[in-house]
C-alpha cells in the first residue's frame, strides 16, 4: 500500500490556523506543502525505519505505508518548516529593529514569541524523532 502526501498535509492543516495558505490555488498550495514535507523527511530520514525517499512525486505518495507515529512526526516537521519563514520575515525584523515606539515594540515582542514558538516546535519535532528511534530500536541480542 501507499501513503498519500495529502494525508500528512491534512494533519498539518488541522494543527494550524492560517487562512492565507487556503488562498493559494490547489497546485501552488500542494507545491508549498510538499516543500515543507521534503524538509521534514530530510531531517527524519536517518532515524526512520521506512525509506522516506521511496516515493512517487507524480502520484504524490510514499510507496510504503507510513504508520500514525511517522505521519505525526512529519506533520510536526511541516509545522516547523511552515513557521520558520514567518519568524525570518524581513518585515518583522525591520519592524523589530528600527524604532522604540510602542507599536513597533509590540511587533518586536511578537517576533520574540514567534521565535520561541519555532524553537519549541523544533524541540518537539526532534524529541519525537528521538522517541521514535528508541521505540523502534532493535534490542541487543
Amino acid at each position: 500500500m501507499a501513503t498519500p502526501y495529502n494525508k500528512i498535509h491534512g494533519i498539518f492543516l488541522n494543527k494550524i490556523t492560517d487562512y492565507d495558505i487556503l488562498k493559494y490555488i490547489n497546485s501552488e498550495r500542494e507545491n508549498l506543502l510538499n516543500h515543507y514535507l521534503l524538509s521534514a523527511c530530510t531531517k527524519f530520514k536517518r532515524v526512520c525505519k521506512i525509506d522516506l525517499f521511496d516515493k512517487d512525486d507524480d502520484l504524490q505518495q510514499f510507496n510504503q505505508d507510513l504508520d500514525d507515529e511517522i505521519i505525526e512526526i512529519l506533520a510536526i516537521g511541516e509545522i516547523y518548516y511552515w513557521l520558520s519563514p514567518k519568524v525570518l520575515n524581513t518585515e518583522n525584523l525591520k519592524n523589530a529593529l528600527n524604532t522604540k515606539d510602542f507599536q513597533q515594540s509590540s511587533l518586536a515582542n511578537l517576533l520574540k514569541e514567534l521565535q520561541s514558538l519555532r524553537d519549541s516546535l523544533y524541540k518537539e519535532f526532534k524529541q519525537n524523532i528521538i522517541n521514535y528511534s528508541y521505540d523502534t530500536a532493535k534490542p541487543l541480542a
